[in-house]
């Protein structure tokens, strides 16, 4: 299998050599065409020129000067042309081919054989022109002026011609290997970055994420497609991340239940502890627990894989808020954190799943809640912008940075690294109200300070109220 660079080295330089052809048969043809019209125009002056030399030799006493007519003959058959005058009473007769046959008919074989060599297929043959002779603008003669047709190179022009073309196949070959090194610049030029991001796909597709490429260009397609490769990488990395992460929580939420479980469970059979309810509560707890991580993240699944179905129906967004916060009430009163409620007047309903849209407000407000210290606030607020309606929690918690901001949605992150279980739930919370909001076509953010607090909005399209 060739090489992209070979290919284009190929086209290239075959693109080339066929418009040299092309150009070569068109300079040709020109240039026939041009030398065609020279030659008769040539042809046409000499003859012109013969026969003013003739009528200068004619005077009234005498007639024609046969010597002087020899001397315009020989020289007019130097250049192809026979002459041939003749009076018109046929006192004169003097005709070259007549004294020099022989010369005659080397000159027209010479003609013939100049056109062939130029033209193989030359169709030409001995042709006659008639002309009179005029003194004091009446007839004395006739002239006839015979040559080989309908035109003749001689070999001065038969030389220049081939001199052309010995030249245009010169530049042509040099045009040729011109071309062929152009294409190899070229081609390296643009397929170096290609190559780059060939190996870089390789290194992707073997599991190395992370690879960058840093070759800089201004050529718009290839700059976006190194970009576009750039940023594959990097967030196939950041999801390889995160996997190795999730399934380190994983096994971190799983493994204390179980790990309680299996204390329990050895401590009766070796006899240490006696069954009682208080043990069978705790187990109770611990099965209950392993059963809301599965329950989650069965949840999240089915959201994302759009296998669960949602209930819309006409939900007043007031109602919604109060709903929420008469759940929330003793919680915040027994911290002294302040709820509190503010709604827009330009949209007061919200066609949505009611049930889901409230799970997704009671995640958001216990991660405020938790994160918002005494005599702080939490607000529930709605609010349409640029045809979403936009519900919001605001707190005036401790903030989170950057990069706890740009993770904050992803399954079992939590922004502990210790995942105490006082500082947070499960890290799944989040990524379901992801989900959610998603699954009914909208979208979730979030903007934080440090130590002044943390905003996160869900926006409904408000095509569906």
């Amino acid at each position: 299998m060739r090489t992209l660079r070979t290919q284009i080295t190929i086209l290239f330089t075959t693109f080339l050599v066929v418009a040299l052809i092309l150009f070569t048969l068109f300079f040709n043809g020109a240039v026939d065409k041009l030398f065609e019209m020279y030659a008769n125009e040539q042809r046409q002056k000499q003859v012109q020129q013969i026969q003013e030399q003739i009528n200068e030799q004619y005077s009234p006493l005498w007639g024609y000067n046969v010597s002087g007519l020899e001397v315009i003959g020989n020289a007019a058959l130097q250049n192809g042309l026979i002459v041939h005058v003749q009076t018109l009473k046929g006192e004169l007769d003097w005709d070259i081919s007549v004294h020099k046959t022989q010369e005659c008919q080397l000159v027209l074989q010479h003609a013939e054989e100049n056109m062939h060599s130029r033209y193989p297929s030359f169709n030409g043959s001995y042709t006659e022109q008639n002309y009179d002779l005029l003194y004091d603008g009446n007839t004395v003669g006739y002239l006839t002026i015979g040559y080989y047709g309908p035109y003749a190179l001689n070999d001065s022009e038969l030389e220049l011609i081939n001199s052309l073309n010995r030249t245009l196949i010169g530049l042509g070959l040099i045009f040729t290997a011109f071309a062929a090194l152009l294409a190899i610049l070229i081609s390296r030029f643009f397929l170096r970055p290609i190559s780059e991001v060939v190996n870089s796909t390789a290194k992707i597709a073997q599991g190395e994420y992370g690879e960058k490429i840093e070759i800089k260009l201004k050529t718009k397609e290839i700059s976006s497609l190194i970009h576009s490769v750039n940023e594959m990488s990097e967030m196939l990395q950041l999801r390889e991340q995160q996997k190795r992460r999730m399934t380190a929580d994983i096994a971190h939420e799983l493994r204390t239940p179980l790990s309680n479980l299996q204390s329990h469970a050895e401590a009766v059979m070796d006899g240490i502890w006696e069954p009682s309810p208080e043990l069978f509560q705790s187990i109770h707890e611990e099965i209950l627990r392993l059963t809301r991580i599965v329950e989650q993240l069965r949840e999240l699944n089915d959201l994302e894989s759009h296998h669960m179905d949602l209930y819309f129906e006409r939900v007043d967004i007031q109602e919604l808020f109060e709903s929420v916060s008469i759940d929330f009430a003793a919680q915040f009163h027994n911290k002294g954190v302040h709820l509190l409620r503010t709604c827009s007047n330009e949209t007061s309903t919200l066609i949505c799943d009611r049930d889901k849209v409230k799970q997704c407000l009671v995640n958001l407000l216990s991660n405020a809640l938790r994160a918002t210290s005494q005599d702080g606030s939490v607000t529930l607020s709605s609010e349409t912008i640029n045809g979403y309606v936009c519900l919001s929690v605001v707190d005036t918690g401790i903030g989170m940075n950057k990069q706890d901001l740009e993770q904050m949605f992803e399954r079992f992150y939590r922004a502990d690294p210790s995942r105490n279980k006082h500082t947070g739930g499960m890290g799944i919370g989040l990524a379901i109200t992801k989900a959610i909001v998603e699954a009914h076509g909208g979208k979730i953010s979030a903007t934080s300070i440090p130590n002044r607090g943390t905003t996160v909005t869900m926006s409904f399209p408000l095509r569906m109220v």
